[in-house]
C-alpha cells in the first residue's frame, strides 16, 4: 500500500500558513518598510532553518554546482523577486498584481514541459484555469473596492513572477541533482542566499536601522513579527518545497497562488465580518481546481 502523502497537501498546507502570515507581513510593512520586512523574516528563517538542521543532523554533502544553483535560486526569488514584487504591488495595486501572478502556472507547467519533462494534459489546463478564477473573483473584489486598475507597473510584476518562477525551477533542479537532500538543508542555502543578497544592498544602495525600528516595538509586536516570520517563511518555504520536490510544478503553483482567497477569509474572521459573494465564489472555483488535481492529475 502506497502511504506517501500526496504533495497537494503540503502546498495547501503552505499556502494557508503564508496566507496568514502575510497579514503580519502586511501590517508590520506599514510600520517600517519592505526591505525592513523582508530582510527581517529572511534572517529569521535562515536562524531557524539552521536550528533545525542542527537539530535533525539531516545535512547531506552536496556538489558546488548544486550550492551555487540553490543560493542563486535565494537571491533571485527570495530577494530580487521580492522588490519587483512590492514595486509592482505599490504601482498596480494588489488586485492587479495578484492577477498577474496567476500566470505563474502556466509559466511553470510551460516551463518543466521542456526542462522536466513533465505531462501538461488537458486536465491540468482545465485545473489551472480553476486556481486562476479563484484568483481573479477575489482579485476583482479588490477592484471593485478601488475602482480603478493601474498598469504603469506591469513590467515589474511580469519581471517579479518570472524571477520567483526561475528561482523554484532552480530549485527543482537542485532536488534532481542531489537525491536525499530534505526541503531543510535546501531552504537554508536559498535562505543564505537571500541574506547574502539583501546585505550587498544594505552596503552599497540602502541604508536601515534594524536595532532601532525593532526597540520601537512593544513585547506583544516583537512576538507577533517572530511568529509570522517562523510561520510564513520558515514553515511555510519548508512545505513548500517539499511539494515542490514531488510534484508537477504547474499544479503545485496553481495550489500557491490561491493564497490571497485564505488571507481575506482570514481577514473576515479577524475583522468579524460575513464573507463576501466573492470569496464564495473563489472557494468554490478553489474546491473545483483542488479536486481535479487531486483525483485526475
Amino acid at each position: 500500500m502506497n502511504t506517501e502523502i500526496n504533495p497537494l497537501y503540503f502546498a495547501f498546507t503552505a499556502t494557508i500558513c503564508f496566507a496568514y502570515a502575510s497579514t503580519i507581513f502586511t501590517e508590520f510593512t506599514r510600520k517600517t518598510t519592505p526591505f525592513w520586512m523582508n530582510s527581517f523574516k529572511a534572517i529569521i528563517a535562515f536562524f531557524a532553518f539552521l536550528f533545525t538542521l542542527l537539530l535533525t543532523n539531516n545535512w547531506i554533502p552536496i556538489e558546488i554546482n548544486s550550492v551555487f544553483l540553490l543560493l542563486s535560486s535565494g537571491c533571485i526569488g527570495l530577494m530580487i523577486g521580492d522588490i519587483f514584487m512590492l514595486k509592482a504591488m505599490a504601482e498596480l495595486g494588489a488586485s492587479r498584481m495578484l492577477m498577474i501572478f496567476g500566470l505563474q502556472p502556466f509559466l511553470l507547467g510551460v516551463s518543466s514541459y521542456f526542462i522536466f519533462n513533465h505531462s501538461f494534459s488537458l486536465v491540468n489546463i482545465i485545473g489551472v484555469i480553476f486556481m486562476s478564477l479563484c484568483l481573479f473573483t477575489i482579485s476583482l473584489e479588490k477592484y471593485k473596492q478601488i475602482g480603478h486598475w493601474q498598469a504603469s507597473g506591469l513590467i515589474a510584476g511580469l519581471i517579479a513572477i518570472s524571477l520567483d518562477a526561475t528561482g523554484v525551477i532552480l530549485t527543482r533542479i537542485s532536488f534532481n541533482q542531489t537525491p536525499g537532500i530534505t526541503s531543510i538543508q535546501v531552504n537554508l542555502i536559498r535562505c543564505a542566499g537571500a541574506v547574502l543578497g539583501f546585505f550587498l544592498i544594505y552596503f552599497f544602495k540602502e541604508k536601515i536601522s534594524f536595532t532601532p525600528t525593532w526597540n520601537n516595538f512593544s513585547k506583544n509586536e516583537k512576538i507577533k513579527i517572530v511568529f509570522g516570520s517562523i510561520l510564513g517563511t520558515f514553515l511555510s518555504l519548508m512545505l513548500y518545497l517539499v511539494a515542490v520536490s514531488k510534484g508537477k510544478l504547474s499544479i503545485i503553483s496553481s495550489v500557491s497562488v490561491t493564497g490571497p482567497m485564505f488571507a481575506a477569509a482570514f481577514e473576515c474572521v479577524k475583522g468579524k465580518k460575513l464573507p463576501s459573494k466573492y470569496l464564495i465564489l473563489s472557494f468554490f472555483f478553489f474546491v473545483c481546481g483542488f479536486f481535479i488535481f487531486l483525483n485526475y492529475a
